[in-house]
Protein backbone atom coordinates (compact mmCIF):
# COMPACT_ATOMS: atom_id res chain seq x y z
CA UNK A 1 0.00 0.00 0.00
CA UNK A 2 1.04 3.39 -0.54
CA UNK A 3 -0.27 6.94 -1.60
CA UNK A 4 0.73 8.61 -4.31
CA UNK A 5 -0.53 12.44 -2.95
CA UNK A 6 0.70 11.61 0.50
CA UNK A 7 0.19 14.70 2.00
CA UNK A 8 -3.33 15.20 1.70
CA UNK A 9 -3.30 13.32 5.12
CA UNK A 10 -1.67 16.42 6.72
CA UNK A 11 -5.37 18.14 6.35
CA UNK A 12 -6.86 14.85 8.66
CA UNK A 13 -6.66 16.55 12.08
CA UNK A 14 -7.32 20.23 11.00
CA UNK A 15 -10.69 17.58 9.80
CA UNK A 16 -10.98 16.71 13.50
CA UNK A 17 -10.70 19.94 14.88
CA UNK A 18 -13.10 21.48 12.56
CA UNK A 19 -15.99 18.63 13.28
CA UNK A 20 -15.28 16.89 16.56
CA UNK A 21 -18.56 16.89 17.81
CA UNK A 22 -17.96 18.10 21.20
CA UNK A 23 -15.91 20.91 20.26
CA UNK A 24 -17.07 23.90 22.05
CA UNK A 25 -18.41 26.98 20.49
CA UNK A 26 -18.47 30.47 21.27
CA UNK A 27 -22.30 31.44 21.76
CA UNK A 28 -24.35 33.65 24.17
CA UNK A 29 -25.05 32.59 27.61
CA UNK A 30 -28.81 32.99 29.06
CA UNK A 31 -29.88 32.99 33.07
CA UNK A 32 -32.06 30.11 32.36
CA UNK A 33 -32.71 27.34 29.44
CA UNK A 34 -36.10 28.00 29.35
CA UNK A 35 -35.47 30.88 27.35
CA UNK A 36 -33.60 28.89 24.89
CA UNK A 37 -36.69 26.46 24.87
CA UNK A 38 -38.95 29.36 24.42
CA UNK A 39 -36.87 29.88 20.98
CA UNK A 40 -38.77 27.25 18.96
CA UNK A 41 -36.67 24.04 18.50
CA UNK A 42 -33.59 22.03 19.89
CA UNK A 43 -31.20 19.28 19.47
CA UNK A 44 -31.00 15.95 21.51
CA UNK A 45 -27.64 13.92 22.24
CA UNK A 46 -28.31 11.82 19.23
CA UNK A 47 -27.25 14.67 17.16
CA UNK A 48 -24.29 13.88 17.61
CA UNK A 49 -24.48 10.96 14.99
CA UNK A 50 -24.54 12.84 12.65
CA UNK A 51 -21.51 15.11 13.39
CA UNK A 52 -19.08 11.92 13.66
CA UNK A 53 -20.31 10.63 10.66
CA UNK A 54 -19.96 14.07 8.93
CA UNK A 55 -16.27 14.01 10.31
CA UNK A 56 -15.88 10.00 9.35
CA UNK A 57 -16.75 11.34 5.58
CA UNK A 58 -14.63 14.12 5.86
CA UNK A 59 -11.83 11.91 6.82
CA UNK A 60 -11.96 9.40 4.19
CA UNK A 61 -12.41 11.89 1.65
CA UNK A 62 -8.95 13.14 2.54
CA UNK A 63 -7.88 10.01 2.48
CA UNK A 64 -9.52 9.34 -1.12
CA UNK A 65 -7.58 12.24 -2.00
CA UNK A 66 -4.39 11.26 -0.99
CA UNK A 67 -4.34 8.48 -3.93
CA UNK A 68 -3.95 4.91 -1.89
CA UNK A 69 -2.79 2.26 -4.16
CA UNK A 70 -2.43 -1.15 -3.64
CA UNK A 71 0.95 -2.89 -4.99
CA UNK A 72 0.15 -6.28 -7.00
CA UNK A 73 3.64 -8.21 -7.90
CA UNK A 74 4.20 -10.43 -11.03
CA UNK A 75 6.65 -12.31 -12.90
CA UNK A 76 7.00 -11.71 -16.88
CA UNK A 77 8.99 -14.33 -18.68
CA UNK A 78 9.94 -13.15 -22.27
CA UNK A 79 10.32 -16.33 -24.11
CA UNK A 80 12.26 -16.01 -27.42
CA UNK A 81 11.19 -19.66 -28.33
CA UNK A 82 12.53 -22.10 -30.87
CA UNK A 83 10.97 -23.75 -33.45
CA UNK A 84 10.62 -28.04 -34.02
CA UNK A 85 9.50 -30.53 -35.96
CA UNK A 86 9.82 -33.90 -34.61
CA UNK A 87 9.75 -36.08 -37.22
CA UNK A 88 8.85 -40.14 -35.70
CA UNK A 89 9.53 -43.31 -38.01
CA UNK A 90 6.09 -45.30 -37.61
CA UNK A 91 7.13 -48.10 -40.14
CA UNK A 92 6.43 -51.69 -39.04
CA UNK A 93 9.69 -52.14 -37.88
CA UNK A 94 9.35 -50.09 -35.33
CA UNK A 95 7.32 -52.68 -33.60
CA UNK A 96 10.87 -54.45 -32.77
CA UNK A 97 10.94 -55.23 -28.85
CA UNK A 98 15.05 -54.81 -28.39
CA UNK A 99 13.62 -51.73 -26.60
CA UNK A 100 10.92 -52.03 -24.18
CA UNK A 101 8.10 -52.67 -24.72
CA UNK A 102 9.31 -51.52 -28.60
CA UNK A 103 11.20 -48.99 -30.38
CA UNK A 104 8.11 -46.63 -31.37
CA UNK A 105 6.47 -46.90 -27.74
CA UNK A 106 10.15 -46.56 -26.54
CA UNK A 107 10.69 -43.46 -28.83
CA UNK A 108 7.18 -41.88 -27.98
CA UNK A 109 7.68 -42.11 -24.16
CA UNK A 110 11.16 -39.89 -24.76
CA UNK A 111 9.85 -37.38 -27.03
CA UNK A 112 7.26 -37.23 -24.62
CA UNK A 113 9.67 -35.95 -21.58
CA UNK A 114 11.58 -33.69 -24.17
CA UNK A 115 8.37 -32.18 -24.97
CA UNK A 116 7.54 -30.97 -21.34
CA UNK A 117 10.55 -29.39 -21.29
CA UNK A 118 10.55 -27.13 -24.01
CA UNK A 119 8.61 -24.37 -22.58
CA UNK A 120 7.98 -21.56 -24.86
CA UNK A 121 8.81 -23.84 -28.38
CA UNK A 122 6.39 -24.52 -30.97
CA UNK A 123 6.51 -27.98 -31.38
CA UNK A 124 5.01 -29.76 -34.57
CA UNK A 125 4.66 -33.61 -35.23
CA UNK A 126 5.23 -35.51 -38.22
CA UNK A 127 5.22 -39.32 -38.67
CA UNK A 128 6.04 -41.12 -41.67
CA UNK A 129 6.47 -44.82 -43.07
CA UNK A 130 6.27 -45.53 -46.99
CA UNK A 131 4.40 -42.02 -47.13
CA UNK A 132 4.81 -38.84 -44.60
CA UNK A 133 2.05 -36.44 -43.38
CA UNK A 134 1.81 -33.95 -40.28
CA UNK A 135 -0.24 -35.03 -37.62
CA UNK A 136 0.16 -31.44 -35.41
CA UNK A 137 1.17 -28.15 -37.42
CA UNK A 138 3.57 -25.98 -35.20
CA UNK A 139 1.97 -25.09 -31.73
CA UNK A 140 2.61 -23.70 -28.29
CA UNK A 141 -0.49 -25.70 -27.00
CA UNK A 142 2.00 -29.20 -25.87
CA UNK A 143 -0.75 -30.96 -24.00
CA UNK A 144 -2.35 -31.18 -28.09
CA UNK A 145 1.00 -32.64 -29.39
CA UNK A 146 1.60 -34.96 -26.67
CA UNK A 147 -2.58 -36.39 -26.70
CA UNK A 148 -1.77 -36.79 -30.98
CA UNK A 149 1.43 -38.83 -30.04
CA UNK A 150 0.81 -40.81 -27.35
CA UNK A 151 -2.05 -41.92 -30.08
CA UNK A 152 0.65 -43.01 -32.88
CA UNK A 153 1.29 -46.67 -33.98
CA UNK A 154 2.49 -48.29 -36.60
CA UNK A 155 -1.11 -48.31 -38.15
CA UNK A 156 -1.03 -44.56 -38.27
CA UNK A 157 0.71 -44.51 -41.94
CA UNK A 158 -0.92 -47.26 -44.30
CA UNK A 159 2.06 -47.72 -46.50
CA UNK A 160 5.07 -49.66 -44.73
CA UNK A 161 8.37 -48.65 -45.80
CA UNK A 162 10.72 -45.87 -44.91
CA UNK A 163 10.68 -42.30 -46.59
CA UNK A 164 12.82 -40.25 -45.19
CA UNK A 165 13.34 -37.86 -47.86
CA UNK A 166 9.46 -37.47 -47.81
CA UNK A 167 9.79 -37.04 -43.84
CA UNK A 168 12.12 -34.12 -43.92
CA UNK A 169 10.19 -32.09 -46.91
CA UNK A 170 6.86 -32.45 -45.02
CA UNK A 171 8.92 -31.00 -41.91
CA UNK A 172 10.45 -28.19 -43.87
CA UNK A 173 6.90 -26.90 -45.22
CA UNK A 174 6.03 -26.55 -41.88
CA UNK A 175 9.18 -24.11 -41.13
CA UNK A 176 9.01 -22.57 -44.04
CA UNK A 177 6.83 -19.69 -42.66
CA UNK A 178 8.27 -19.49 -39.24
CA UNK A 179 9.85 -16.51 -38.39
CA UNK A 180 11.56 -18.28 -35.47
CA UNK A 181 15.04 -17.38 -35.08
CA UNK A 182 16.10 -20.90 -34.59
CA UNK A 183 14.63 -23.70 -36.42
CA UNK A 184 15.71 -27.23 -35.74
CA UNK A 185 13.92 -31.11 -36.83
CA UNK A 186 14.78 -33.82 -34.71
CA UNK A 187 14.72 -37.11 -37.23
CA UNK A 188 14.01 -40.53 -35.10
CA UNK A 189 13.98 -43.58 -37.18
CA UNK A 190 15.21 -47.15 -37.22
CA UNK A 191 15.71 -47.89 -41.36
CA UNK A 192 17.36 -47.32 -44.59
CA UNK A 193 15.23 -44.91 -47.45
CA UNK A 194 13.42 -47.55 -49.36
CA UNK A 195 10.20 -45.46 -50.45
CA UNK A 196 8.89 -41.54 -51.28
CA UNK A 197 9.79 -39.43 -54.20
CA UNK A 198 12.06 -37.08 -52.35
CA UNK A 199 15.41 -37.95 -52.08
CA UNK A 200 16.88 -37.46 -48.13
CA UNK A 201 20.07 -35.85 -49.38
CA UNK A 202 18.50 -33.15 -51.72
CA UNK A 203 15.45 -32.91 -48.92
CA UNK A 204 18.70 -31.68 -46.48
CA UNK A 205 19.77 -29.59 -49.30
CA UNK A 206 16.82 -27.70 -48.97
CA UNK A 207 16.76 -27.41 -45.33
CA UNK A 208 20.61 -26.40 -45.18
CA UNK A 209 19.23 -23.14 -47.82
CA UNK A 210 16.87 -22.75 -45.09
CA UNK A 211 18.90 -22.41 -42.41
CA UNK A 212 17.04 -25.27 -40.53
CA UNK A 213 19.41 -27.46 -38.39
CA UNK A 214 18.25 -31.46 -38.40
CA UNK A 215 19.53 -33.71 -35.44
CA UNK A 216 19.06 -37.78 -36.45
CA UNK A 217 18.59 -40.56 -33.93
CA UNK A 218 19.55 -43.84 -35.42
CA UNK A 219 17.06 -46.48 -33.44
CA UNK A 220 18.13 -50.08 -32.24
CA UNK A 221 20.96 -52.55 -33.19
CA UNK A 222 20.96 -54.30 -37.05
CA UNK A 223 18.83 -57.10 -35.50
CA UNK A 224 14.88 -56.88 -35.76
CA UNK A 225 13.02 -58.75 -32.98
CA UNK A 226 9.20 -58.72 -34.26
CA UNK A 227 6.13 -60.40 -33.06
CA UNK A 228 4.66 -62.94 -35.88
CA UNK A 229 1.38 -64.61 -35.49
CA UNK A 230 1.53 -68.58 -36.09
CA UNK A 231 -1.03 -70.61 -37.48
CA UNK A 232 -2.49 -71.11 -34.45
CA UNK A 233 -2.94 -67.64 -33.60
CA UNK A 234 -0.31 -67.56 -31.03
CA UNK A 235 2.58 -64.75 -31.10
CA UNK A 236 6.18 -66.19 -31.69
CA UNK A 237 9.19 -63.46 -31.43
CA UNK A 238 11.28 -63.96 -35.14
CA UNK A 239 14.44 -62.32 -35.54
CA UNK A 240 15.25 -60.66 -38.93
CA UNK A 241 18.26 -58.68 -40.63
CA UNK A 242 17.71 -54.99 -40.27
CA UNK A 243 20.00 -51.89 -39.47
CA UNK A 244 19.77 -48.10 -41.13
CA UNK A 245 22.04 -46.42 -43.47
CA UNK A 246 24.10 -44.68 -40.58
CA UNK A 247 25.77 -42.73 -43.71
CA UNK A 248 22.94 -41.22 -44.93
CA UNK A 249 22.16 -39.81 -41.06
CA UNK A 250 25.38 -38.45 -41.05
CA UNK A 251 25.73 -36.81 -43.90
CA UNK A 252 21.75 -35.24 -43.21
CA UNK A 253 23.21 -33.84 -39.81
CA UNK A 254 26.34 -32.78 -40.66
CA UNK A 255 25.10 -30.88 -44.07
CA UNK A 256 22.44 -28.64 -41.98
CA UNK A 257 24.62 -28.04 -38.76
CA UNK A 258 23.01 -31.00 -36.74
CA UNK A 259 24.30 -33.69 -35.08
CA UNK A 260 24.16 -37.49 -35.44
CA UNK A 261 23.67 -40.00 -32.91
CA UNK A 262 22.85 -43.79 -32.27
CA UNK A 263 20.63 -44.56 -29.84
CA UNK A 264 20.73 -48.78 -28.72
CA UNK A 265 19.14 -48.99 -25.94
CA UNK A 266 15.86 -47.20 -24.32
CA UNK A 267 18.76 -45.00 -21.41
CA UNK A 268 20.98 -43.98 -24.47
CA UNK A 269 18.09 -42.40 -26.49
CA UNK A 270 17.01 -40.25 -23.39
CA UNK A 271 20.31 -39.36 -23.12
CA UNK A 272 20.68 -37.99 -26.84
CA UNK A 273 17.65 -36.37 -26.30
CA UNK A 274 18.68 -34.55 -23.05
CA UNK A 275 21.92 -33.53 -24.89
CA UNK A 276 19.45 -31.97 -28.19
CA UNK A 277 17.41 -30.47 -25.12
CA UNK A 278 20.42 -28.88 -23.84
CA UNK A 279 22.14 -27.56 -27.02
CA UNK A 280 18.88 -25.96 -28.07
CA UNK A 281 18.36 -23.98 -25.23
CA UNK A 282 15.59 -21.33 -25.75
CA UNK A 283 16.45 -17.57 -24.85
CA UNK A 284 13.92 -16.08 -22.28
CA UNK A 285 14.43 -12.78 -19.66
CA UNK A 286 12.99 -13.14 -16.36
CA UNK A 287 11.79 -10.65 -14.51
CA UNK A 288 9.71 -8.98 -11.42
CA UNK A 289 7.14 -6.02 -12.02
CA UNK A 290 5.22 -3.84 -9.55
CA UNK A 291 1.88 -2.77 -10.46
CA UNK A 292 -0.28 -0.35 -8.54
CA UNK A 293 -4.40 -0.25 -8.52
CA UNK A 294 -5.68 2.68 -7.58
CA UNK A 295 -7.95 2.65 -4.50
CA UNK A 296 -9.46 6.06 -4.38
CA UNK A 297 -12.48 5.83 -6.24
CA UNK A 298 -14.49 3.62 -3.70
CA UNK A 299 -13.30 5.46 -0.73
CA UNK A 300 -14.41 8.62 -1.83
CA UNK A 301 -17.59 7.09 -2.88
CA UNK A 302 -17.62 5.72 0.53
CA UNK A 303 -16.99 9.16 1.82
CA UNK A 304 -19.67 10.94 -0.25
CA UNK A 305 -22.25 8.13 1.10
CA UNK A 306 -21.78 9.14 5.00
CA UNK A 307 -21.04 12.82 4.36
CA UNK A 308 -24.81 12.61 3.01
CA UNK A 309 -26.24 10.36 5.71
CA UNK A 310 -24.54 12.85 8.07
CA UNK A 311 -25.90 15.90 6.75
CA UNK A 312 -29.32 13.89 6.75
CA UNK A 313 -29.34 13.27 10.37
CA UNK A 314 -27.64 16.49 11.91
CA UNK A 315 -30.00 18.61 9.69
CA UNK A 316 -33.10 17.24 9.32
CA UNK A 317 -33.83 13.63 11.28
CA UNK A 318 -32.63 14.03 15.04
CA UNK A 319 -34.34 17.89 15.39
CA UNK A 320 -37.07 17.76 17.60
CA UNK A 321 -39.99 20.21 18.28
CA UNK A 322 -40.16 20.98 22.45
Amino acid sequence: MRFASGWFLLLIPAAVYLFWPNRRRAGLKFSSVKLLRREGRTKTIKHKIGKILILAGVILAIVGLARPQSAERGDVIHYRGIDIVMILDVSGSMQSVDFSPNRLEAAKRTIDDFIRRRAGDRISLVIFAGEAYTRIPLTLDHSVVRESLAGVSTESVSQDGTAIGMAIAVGLNRLKKSDAASKIMILVTDGENNAGAIDPVTASNLAEEMGIRIYTIGVGSDRLILPVQNVFGQIQYRQFEGGFNEALLQQIAESTGGQYYRALDPKGLEQILTTIDQLEKTEFTDYNYREYRELAFPIIKAALLLLVAGVFLDKYYYLQIP
